[in-house]
């Protein structure tokens, strides 16, 4: 069982900022089956701000990662964001 990653917010709200990023790229280029994808992924997001429990975090791991085996090779690596790399200071 893995444990919650530190930091929990802080990196829920990249994450978000990067999707946003991401969904302005494929709108430009017109992937909308894509863009609606991602916003799928991330709206669970924003309740999880606050604090989540284990189970809450394996949910979030698994929309994650299935959204990124929809669409490998992708630059934006939410479950790695999640998972290993802190958020940058300012973003």
């Amino acid at each position: 069982m893995k444990t919650i990653p530190e930091n929990l917010s802080r990196r829920l709200l990249f994450i978000l900022h990067r999707g946003l990023t991401e969904a302005r790229n494929l709108a430009l280029a017109q992937g909308n089956e894509q863009i609606a994808d991602l916003a799928d992924a991330l709206e669970i997001l924003p309740r999880y701000v606050q604090g989540c429990n284990e189970e809450d975090v394996e949910l979030i791991r698994f929309v994650l990662k299935t959204y990124q085996d929809k669409y490998p090779g992708s630059n934006y690596d939410y479950l790695a964001y999640f998972e290993k790399y802190d958020p940058p200071q300012r973003y």
